[in-house]
C-alpha cells in the first residue's frame, strides 16, 4: 500500500508540475493519460482481488481481466475521439474564413471597429480554447504600424501599451515559450507569450489567469502562440494589401489625369507656339537651318499626337462600356470574325452605363485584350477556320461580361502565334485592384471564354 501511495504521489507531481521532465508548464494530454492509468489500475486491482478472495478458478479471473481491458480500451478510444472533436470545434472559429478579400474590395481598413477581421477568432481563442479572464494581443517591431491597435479580451478592456517597451527588453530568444509578468503593470495579465516570425519578434500575447483558477497547459500555450502569430501576420498582410490597392487605384486616376494634361498641353500649347515661331522666323532673315529644325520638331510632335491611341475615357464617358466595345468590334476588329453575336440583358446595359469611369476603363481594356487575342490567335494555323464571337452581358449582383469564341483554344494558340498569356494576367491583376475578377476557360480545339465580373459592392470606393 505504501508503494502504491508513493507511486501515486510521484505521478501526480509529474503531471501537475512537470517534475523531472524539464517542462515549464503541465501538459493536458499527460494528465489525461495518467488519470486513465489510475482508473485502469484501480479496476484491475478490484477484479484481481475479488477473484482471489472468492477462490475462483484462474480461467474466470483471466476472462474478467480480458473484459476489463477491452472495456478500458473502448472507453479510452471514445474519450480520445471526443477530445479530438472538442478541439476541432474550439478551433473552428479560428481557422474559418475572415473575409479579408471582401474588406479589401470595399477598401475598409483592417483596424476598423466594424470590420475587424481578427476580433472574432481572437475572442474564440481566449474564451473557448484558453478560458482566460483577460488577454491582449499586441504587435511589435515592423508589424506594429500594419497590424493596428492591440486586440483586447474582453472587448473594451484598455490595453497596457505603456508597459510593452520594457517587456521587449526581457525577451531574448524564440525558445522562450512564456514568461511571468506583473498583473498590476500589465492589465491583470500574468503571462506573456512572445510571438515570432522566424528569429524576429513581431508581437506579444498577454494572458490573465484562467477562469477556473487552474494552470495553462503547454498545449494551450503552444496553440495560443501559433494562433497569435497567425493573427498578426494576417492583419499585417491584409492591411498592406489594402494600402497597395488603394495606392494603385489612386495611381490609375492620376495616370489618367496626367495623360489628359500632357495631351492637352501638346495640342493646345506646344503646337500653336511652334507654329507661330515658324511663321515669324520664316518672314525674318533667319538661317534656313533654324527654320527647318523648328519645322521638323513641329512635324514630329504632330505625328506623335496623331499616332497616339485615342484615350478611351472620353468615349467611355460619352457612349458607355458596351457601346465602346461595339465600336471596337466594328472598327478596329472589323473582318476578324465571321459572325458576331451579342447577348446583352437590359439590366446589364443599365449597369454598364452607370459604371464609374475608372472601373469602366479597366473593364474595357481587359475586354479589348480578350477580343484582340481572339482575333489574332483564334484560328491558329487554320486561316480559313470559321471563327464565331459571342459577347454576353449579365446582371448578377454586379456586371458579368463574357467573351467567347469557337477558336483553337489557348494551348493551341500560344505556340502557334507566340502568345504567352501575360496580357490577361496583367488585366486580371487590374481587375483585382478594382475589386473584380477575370477568369479564363479554354478547351483545346473547341473554344475560349474570358469572363469579367465586377460586383456592385466594388463600385462605391471608385465612385468616391
Amino acid at each position: 500500500a505504501l508503494i502504491a501511495v508513493a507511486i501515486l504521489c510521484l505521478g501526480q507531481a509529474v503531471v501537475s508540475y512537470e517534475i523531472f521532465t524539464g517542462k515549464v508548464l503541465p501538459r493536458r494530454g499527460l494528465r489525461s493519460h495518467w488519470q486513465s492509468t489510475i482508473l485502469l489500475a484501480a479496476a484491475f486491482g478490484l477484479v484481481a482481488g475479488g477473484s482471489l478472495s472468492r477462490g475462483s478458478s484462474s480461467t474466470y479471473g483471466l476472462l474478467a481481466c480480458g473484459v476489463l481491458m477491452a472495456a478500458s480500451y473502448a472507453l479510452f478510444s471514445r474519450q480520445s475521439y471526443a477530445e479530438r472533436d472538442r478541439y476541432i470545434e474550439q478551433l473552428r472559429p479560428f481557422v474559418a474564413s475572415q473575409r479579408l478579400y471582401e474588406h479589401l474590395r470595399a477598401d475598409q481598413p483592417v483596424g476598423a471597429a466594424d470590420a475587424h477581421a481578427a476580433a472574432e477568432p481572437f475572442e474564440a481563442m481566449c474564451a473557448d480554447l484558453l478560458g482566460a479572464r483577460v488577454a491582449y494581443l499586441a504587435a511589435l517591431g515592423p508589424l506594429a504600424p500594419l497590424a493596428g491597435p492591440p486586440l483586447c479580451y474582453p472587448a473594451g478592456q484598455p490595453a497596457p501599451t505603456a508597459a510593452l517597451p520594457s517587456l521587449v527588453g526581457q525577451i531574448s530568444s524564440p525558445a522562450t515559450l512564456c514568461m511571468p509578468v506583473d498583473p498590476a503593470a500589465y492589465g491583470e495579465a500574468t503571462w506573456a507569450v512572445p510571438l515570432w516570425s522566424g528569429s524576429e519578434l513581431i508581437g506579444v500575447l498577454l494572458l490573465g489567469e484562467k477562469r477556473d483558477g487552474g494552470l495553462y497547459a503547454q498545449e494551450e500555450i503552444e496553440i495560443a502562440r501559433a494562433g497569435g502569430e497567425r493573427l498578426l501576420d494576417t492583419q499585417a498582410s491584409a492591411e498592406l494589401a489594402r494600402r497597395l490597392m488603394a495606392l494603385q487605384r489612386r495611381r490609375l486616376t492620376e495616370s489618367r489625369v496626367l495623360d489628359g494634361q500632357a495631351r492637352r498641353a501638346l495640342h493646345d500649347d506646344v503646337l500653336p507656339r511652334l507654329h507661330a515661331a515658324i511663321l515669324k522666323l520664316s518672314s525674318a532673315e533667319v538661317p534656313p537651318a533654324a527654320v527647318e529644325l523648328l519645322t521638323e520638331v513641329h512635324r514630329r510632335v504632330s505625328d506623335l499626337l496623331h499616332d497616339m491611341p485615342p484615350p478611351a475615357a472620353p468615349t467611355l464617358e460619352r457612349l458607355g462600356l458596351l457601346e465602346t466595345i461595339r465600336g471596337l468590334v466594328v472598327g478596329e476588329l472589323a473582318g476578324s470574325f465571321d459572325t458576331v453575336e451579342w447577348r446583352v440583358e437590359p439590366e446589364a446595359e443599365a449597369r454598364a452605363s452607370s459604371l464609374p469611369l475608372p472601373a469602366a476603363e479597366v473593364l474595357f481594356y481587359a475586354a479589348r485584350e480578350a477580343l484582340r487575342n481572339a482575333a489574332r490567335h483564334g484560328r491558329g494555323h487554320e486561316n480559313r477556320r470559321p471563327l464565331r464571337l459571342t459577347i454576353v452581358a449579365h446582371e448578377r449582383n454586379g456586371l458579368e461580361l463574357r467573351i467567347e469564341d469557337n477558336g483553337v483554344g489557348m494551348r493551341s494558340a500560344a505556340p502557334a502565334e507566340g502568345g504567352s498569356g501575360q496580357g490577361l494576367a496583367l488585366h486580371s491583376t487590374m481587375m483585382a485592384v478594382i475589386g473584380g475578377s477575370l477568369s479564363v476557360e479554354s478547351l483545346e480545339g473547341a473554344y475560349t471564354c474570358v469572363s469579367l465580373f465586377l460586383p456592385a459592392a466594388a463600385w462605391l470606393p471608385m465612385a468616391h
